[in-house]
This record gives C-alpha cells, structure tokens and sequence, in this order.
C-alpha cells in the first residue's frame, strides 16, 4: 500500500493527503487530559539538556504537532522561537492558543510542571509569566517537510537550539529514510548548535486511535546505535551526545522512548 516509501512521488503525496485528513488536532489533545510519566520524562530530559545554555538563542521547535511543553522549557533560553509543523490543523491549533481563543487547549498543567522542574516557584503567577512568554517568543509559525532536503524552504535562518520531539520516527518507515531525514534536519542547525529528538521505540505502524477511521500509518523502529548514528548523520559531534530512555507500559503500540541531545560540530 505505501509503495511511497521506494520513492514513488505520487505515492508520496497521496500518503501526505491521506495523513493530513485522519490527524484532528483536538482528537490528539484528548490524550493530553493528564500529565504523564511519558511526557515527565521528556520534559526531565529537556530542561537538564538546556540548562547552562545562553539566554539569546533562536530555537526552533520542528513538527512540534498542536504540542506546547516543549517550548515551555525553551523560552528561559530564547530570544525568539520559531514553531513548524507539517499539518496547517496543528499549527491552527497552536496560533489558538497564542491568541488566547476561548477554545484553546489548557496547558497550566504543563508549564506547571516546567517550572517544578527547572526549580522555581509554580503558582499561578509564574505559571501566568511563563504563558506570558511563550506567547511573546513564538513568533513564526510555518509549514515544513522532514521529508525533503530543505524542510522548510531554502532560504531559512540556522537555529541555535532544534527540537524535533516525536515527529522524525513517525515521518520514516525505515532506518535509511530516517537518516536522511535527520541530515534534512542537522541543516536546520547553525554549527555550534544544538540538536534535541525524541522518537517512540519498539514500533513499526503508528495508529491514531481518536481518529473515527483508526488509520494506521508505518513508522520506524531504531535502535540506541541507529539513533546515536542519526545525530553523527545530522551534523553533530559523536562526543557531545548524550540520550536516556524509558520503557513504557504493555498496551501501547511502542515499548519505550528515547530522547537525545547532541552539539553540531563547528563554531557558531
């Protein structure tokens, strides 16, 4: 059925159309009604991944879906985020809540939780401060394809900061297609940079289970030595790596999760 991923382009777009009518962004959320351990142990990694950074970064949060934690824990070190996503949905849903549109996903709980974990005070002013920030950082929402050479166009800055959580596995079938996809990225990050991803582990179809249809798509399955290759793929020093995971529990269609992070070699 996905004769696509042997590099059929016709087949290409019809995967692209066809994942874009079956996510629905607040179906997705639903799923967000309470903080879990998945999403603890991200936001764990990321803020001790972040922390001694400058204060003066552009970041880049790519195919970051109609998700905001993980920009919760960028802004303490960005002058200015960008935010991309392959579906215009999710970035609807995310310029709805940069608006503060009445119908906007609640996120208090979230950015609660950055703040406990970057050890300061979590009350509703502070929580109200860091809202605050977000939603005078983020200030570019575009398109992009992991998929193609230039995922968001040729003429684009380099980041100082890349965040790809859980959007490159399920972008690629095979171990070879994410590679290359992780070079599509690790051009994306200025030298010096730095380069954080996250990715599902123990799977090969990713379902959307809020979806009416249950549509099942292909994704990809990596081992710690194929993600540790991808960041050297990517751009990035080998030595500077560094990743952690989590097994999670029975019934979900991956085992666990793994997150890294790594610095582009060169000088900025």
């Amino acid at each position: 059925m996905y004769r696509w991923r042997q590099g059929l382009e016709m087949g290409l777009s019809e995967f692209k159309a066809e994942y874009a009518a079956v996510f629905h962004p607040k179906e997705y959320l639903a799923d967000y009604s309470q903080l879990d351990e998945e999403v603890l142990f991200t936001i764990r990694f990321m803020v001790q991944a972040l922390r001694g950074l400058p204060s003066d970064l552009l970041t880049l949060e790519f195919g970051g879906g109609p998700v905001l934690y993980s920009v919760a824990t960028q802004v303490p070190y960005a002058r200015e985020i960008h935010f991309c996503d392959f579906l215009p949905a999710n970035l609807a849903e995310v310029r709805c809540w940069l608006n503060n549109e009445p119908d906007a996903f609640d996120w208090t709980p979230y950015f609660k939780q950055v703040l406990e974990e970057e050890g300061m005070p979590a009350n509703s002013t502070t929580i109200g401060l860091r809202a605050a920030a977000i939603r005078r950082k983020v200030n570019r929402l575009s398109m992009c394809d992991a998929l193609v050479e230039a995922p968001l166009g040729r003429e684009v800055a380099r980041y100082d900061l890349v965040v790809a959580n859980y959007c490159t596995d399920v972008a690629a079938a095979t171990v070879p297609e994410w590679m290359r996809i992780m070079r599509n990225i690790g051009v994306l990050v200025e030298s010096g940079g730095w380069l954080l991803v996250s990715v599902t582990t123990g799977a090969t179809t990713n379902t959307f289970v809020t979806s009416p249809d249950q549509r099942s798509f292909p994704c990809v399955d990596l081992g710690d030595e194929d993600f540790c290759h991808g960041f050297l793929i990517a751009g990035c020093d080998p030595d500077t790596l560094r990743f952690d995971k989590l097994p999670v529990p029975t019934g979900r269609e991956y085992s666990g999760l793994t997150t890294g992070v790594a610095r582009k070699s060169g000088r900025p």
